[in-house]
């Protein structure tokens, strides 16, 4: 099974390094382009960690790393929305039917969806009431995501430009240190800090690299990264170490790929397949990871089954993303 774990490793390495190119990026817009073409791999390596963080492998330190892949999704859709917001003329006009709206149907999409298997495999979630399995069962990023959706369209609408980011920020910081206190799942706060970070790259695009390009840029985001490692040390009952310290992990950690998609143009075929697919196979898995579990089978077969499945309701399921869309007002933002 080590073997294996090799190989999987080197499958990922294959994805990021395959025709990876070495070409400065010279505009925000390439920036952009640059890290979205990494939605599949990070959504892969998702799906990855979650089959294998319980198990005794040489995988295991993905299933650690999904707290940065979870961030890389936080930052690129807050980087996103502001893009959106200052390019498209009246962005906000569509913008809860069009972006909540449609985050809400791809929940429904994948509930039902993990609705029927429940009943086809005799799983007894199927006998209880459908409207609290909903909510229940629902990964907790959906919840957040929508919660940043609404967060963004209420700041960016109602307040003025010079407090809009600090306002999410500050709202984003609480929360995260509530969820904290109230004993909510990890996730909601450990990363929850990467989508004002990437309204905030936006904004300020040409201060932030001024920044980063400099030798100070680079000691802080490296000494970030320290700081935020020596979170394990803390143990999961410490404020300071979930929270302040992994957050601080992320934002370094963003800040690294930064500092490397400046110099590297990643893109392939097995790349631009899986980014298109990234959403799906983020929402998707869930319903497959369930299946597995009560299957009691080993992680190398978890991880066919998995990955395999997921991918495959993903393709199957690109139409109907598409076709939601499309009703919604969305085209192709």
């Amino acid at each position: 099974m080590n073997f294996l774990s090799v190989i999987i490793y080197l499958i990922l390495a294959f994805l990021l390094l395959y025709r990876l190119q070495y070409r400065r990026a010279e505009s925000e817009e390439e920036y952009f382009q640059r890290f979205n073409s990494l939605r599949g791999l990070f959504a892969i390596e998702i799906v990855v960690g979650h089959v294998i963080r319980y198990d005794s492998t040489w995988l295991y330190p993905l299933g650690k790393f999904m707290l940065v892949s979870v961030a890389f999704f936080f930052f690129v859709s807050g980087w996103g929305l502001c893009r959106s917001f200052h390019h498209k003329r009246d962005y906000l006009t569509c913008f809860l039917t069009a972006k909540c709206g449609y985050l809400l149907l791809l929940s429904i999409y994948a509930f039902l969806l993990r609705y029927i298997m429940w009943i086809v495999t005799g799983n007894s979630n199927a006998k209880e009431n459908l409207f609290i399995q909903y909510f229940h069962k629902t990964n907790w990023y959906i919840w957040e995501l929508l919660f940043f959706y609404l967060l963004f369209y209420l700041v960016y609408k109602f307040i003025p430009a010079r407090l809009r980011n600090t306002l999410i920020v500050v709202i984003t910081f609480l929360c995260a240190t509530v969820l904290f206190g109230i004993g909510a799942l990890q996730g909601y706060y450990m990363s929850a800090l990467a989508f004002p970070a990437g309204l905030l790259f936006h904004e300020h695009f040409d201060s932030v690299m001024s920044f980063l390009r400099r030798g100070v840029g680079k000691i802080v985001v490296l000494t970030a990264a320290g700081l935020g490692l020596t979170s394990a040390l803390l143990g999961a009952d410490s404020l300071i170490g979930m929270v302040y310290l992994r957050n601080l992990l992320c934002l370094a950690v963003l800040g690294i790929m930064i500092f490397f998609l400046g110099y590297f143009r990643p893109g392939n075929t097995f790349l631009k397949f899986l980014g298109k697919y990234s959403t799906g196979i983020y929402i998707y898995q869930f319903m497959f990871l369930t299946l597995d579990k009560d299957l009691q089978a080993t992680w190398p077969q978890r991880m066919g089954l998995a990955l395999g499945c997921t991918l495959l309701i993903s393709v199957i399921m690109q139409p109907v993303h598409n076709w939601t869309k499309k009703k919604l007002g969305r085209g192709k933002d």
